[in-house]
């Protein structure tokens, strides 16, 4: 499993001076010893920072309480104040952006914020594009000097301790626990939920502690209060379940899910401890709210993230996924809510909730497994990336493609030219890489399945020693799967193709696609459903089906499903016309609405390389000078220009395809 890019930031006070030392690591290998990026220092006014967040939790609890006063509405607020401290913790210098702050800009992925400052609402940091906690999968570690249990991993959720209304005094909480109660049980996870006076500090501690059948998810929403030193859920008879009381389990830990929907549950300092403790017993995934949030609004939120977590999202693609969907409630409820721990944690295995564990991959030499055929594919895979130490999507297509039937089959449906242009594709990709599904290189960069070496948790060694990479891992899951359902004991080259064709075949099927094969044309019968279930494009109008496309892409590069918001965005981002026309009927702010919309993907100068940059002022230049009918820019013209550039990487890409630039460029002239 990689691991996120980790923001590491150190608050020193140095007299009246604070200083704020940021160092940002590239996510790698799981076990790796990540090399620092880059490092970045400023000094902060700690005032400013302070009343900055007591701004921010007003708007927030205003919001909630549904107060709706003179000035801008709460998303304009929201932004106003998270660019205000963004500039007070990101300050430029001599005028110019840090390269450590450019960097963060310009990555996309999980990112980790290990901090000892605990004022900072880090996911409301706003940089003028959006907010933090839109542009990553975010989640906050505070630094404590306390040992950590070690805790369960979260395999599956099977068990769920709801706790609500402990006083008996808030019916919207007793309502709470009840819906998340119903919505988790129709999924097949069992649930015990305490109430009032059943909630009491001995009787949660006694369902927490209980080794016989742990849970694996524990809800709380009633208050949170702060008593004798001491912060704490309050449970029946006003007792807190706090940091000394949570010592309780720390023999065996805590569920590895906590979600605590309490009054400033995981706002200032003292009150984000209350997670921390959780996470310190072992919690893997703890999200709590800085403030309150309105009753539908958390029900909603609780709803959407658990939907995502238990479809196998990673953790703060969840909750991010729950932001985006709330994000325009008049309540603000999506900026009250933060993620503490591992934002690439999640359940392994992507396993469906109350369904039995799929097999693990065998942790036996495979060669006792396999059945002669497949032994002798997975010699020629493994002796052909020996150098690489790991086995990845691509290596097992390679392998594949070594198969003569499977060989023949691709060839007589792209040719022989194109074959060859596809092997040379595959050796490429491969070489560049030095380890399995595009582990980093000396660059940092990844590769191919975008992911790295994974360690132990979630990888098993090849015949050889080598590793398998979580794709391959799942390919021989699903085979053995399919071996096992028609009675063998052993894995055969055709279960093998059978699984990854039906897994996706990690980035392996773009570089078939990239070649005009669909990935089905692995197995002996294309003309059947062998287990691809793309999306079948053929009735869907041009526009349409590069909507969609655009989405799958969105949502690929975010490591999420393809959402309604991703869906609209992409409509935006494709200049639709029906869209437009739509929007504009509701006269000004359906207008100023189409126009934000269809500018959020607009990219900036620093998104561009500056090869692609001169291509697109070229183009700019030959169409204003009246080389286009209408003077715009369109795409013959960006596209001439790009393929008129030697150098480019872009007419590399069409010749491995076997296609010819000069060709290509003639052709489009004679359309223009």
């Amino acid at each position: 499993m990689s691991q996120p890019d980790t923001l590491n930031v150190t608050v020193i006070t140095q007299g009246m001076t604070v200083r704020y030392q940021y160092e940002l690591r590239v996510g790698g290998p799981a076990g790796d010893s990540t090399p620092l990026d880059m490092e970045y220092t400023v000094d902060v006014d700690p005032g400013l920072v302070k009343s900055c967040r007591a701004a921010i939790d007003q708007a927030l609890t205003k919001a909630a309480a549904g107060e709706s006063g003179p000035g801008p509405g709460p998303a304009t607020e929201l932004a106003n104040l998270g660019k205000l401290l963004h500039g007070q913790l990101f300050p430029r210098l001599q005028g110019n952006e840090a390269k450590l702050v450019s960097r963060l800009h310009a990555s996309s992925g999980p990112l980790q914020i290990r901090t000892n400052e605990h004022e900072v609402p880090w996911e409301l940091l706003h940089d003028g594009e959006d907010f933090l906690a839109l542009q990553h999968d975010l989640g906050c570690w505070l630094k404590s000097g306390n040992p950590a249990v070690e805790g369960r991993g979260l395999n599956r959720v099977g068990r769920a301790l709801i706790v609500g209304d402990t006083l008996g005094d808030l019916p919207s909480a007793r309502e709470e626990a009840a819906k998340v109660a119903a919505w988790l049980r129709d999924r097949g996870i069992e649930c015990t939920v305490l109430l009032g006076q059943e909630a009491t500090q001995l009787d949660v501690l006694a369902e927490l502690a209980s080794q016989e059948t742990p849970y694996d998810l524990f809800h709380f929403c009633g208050h949170v209060a702060t008593g004798s030193g001491t912060t704490g859920l309050m449970l029946h008879d006003r007792q807190l379940l706090g940091e000394v009381a949570l010592q309780t389990l720390s023999s065996h830990g805590a569920p590895p899910v906590a979600f605590i929907n309490g009054c400033a549950s995981a706002g200032k300092g003292e009150v984000a401890n209350l997670c921390v403790s959780f996470m310190a017993l072992g919690a893997k995934t703890v999200v709590g709210t800085r403030t309150d949030v309105a009753d539908e609004g958390a029900w909603q939120f609780a709803a959407e993230f658990y939907g995502q977590l238990l479809a196998g999202v990673p953790a703060g693609a969840a909750v991010r996924a729950a932001r985006t969907e709330l994000r325009d409630r008049p309540d603000a409820a999506w900026a009250s809510f933060m993620l503490y721990g591992d934002p690439a944690a999640g359940i392994a295995g992507n396993v469906t909730p109350g369904s039995p564990r799929p097999p693990e991959p065998p942790e036996d030499d495979l060669t006792t497994t396999l059945a002669p055929d497949a032994q002798q594919l997975m010699r020629r895979v493994s002796a052909a990336c020996a150098g690489r130490g790991g086995v990845g999507s691509v290596d097992l297509l390679r392998g594949l493609l070594g198969e003569a039937d499977i060989r023949r089959r691709i060839e007589e449906s792209i040719g022989a030219r194109t074959m060859e242009a596809l092997d040379r594709v595959i050796d490429q990709v491969l070489s560049r890489n030095s380890g399995p599904d595009g582990s980093p290189g000396p660059d940092g960069d990844s590769g191919p399945d975008g992911n790295s070496v994974p360690d132990h948790d979630g990888t098993g060694p090849d015949h050889d020693g080598s590793i398998r990479s979580d794709t391959v891992n799942r390919v021989f899951a699903d085979a053995a799967t399919r071996a096992a359902t028609d009675g063998r004991s052993a894995v055969t080259t055709a279960d093998i193709t059978e699984a990854f064709v039906a897994l996706g075949g990690g980035i392996a099927s773009r570089l078939l696609e990239l070649s005009g094969v669909p990935l089905a044309r692995l197995l002996p019968d294309s003309g059947t459903d062998n287990g691809d279930d793309r999306l079948p494009m053929d009735d869907f109008g041009r526009s349409a089906a590069g909507v969609v496309r655009l989405a799958n892409l969105l949502a690929d590069t975010r490591g999420e499903v393809i959402g309604t918001y991703t869906l609209l965005l992409a409509f935006g981002a494709m200049g639709s016309e029906v869209l437009e026309r739509a929007m504009h009927e509701q006269g000004t702010a359906g207008e100023l609405a189409y126009r934000n919309l269809s500018g959020m993907l607009t990219p900036r100068r620093r998104d561009l390389s500056p090869r692609v940059h001169d291509v697109l002022e070229q183009a700019r230049r030959r169409s204003a000078a009246g080389r286009t009918s209408a003077g715009r820019v369109g795409e013959a013209a960006i596209l001439l220009a790009l393929l008129q550039d030697e150098e480019s990487s872009g007419r590399e890409l069409l010749r491995r395809s076997g296609v010819d630039p000069d060709l290509l460029i003639q052709s489009l002239r004679r359309g223009r």
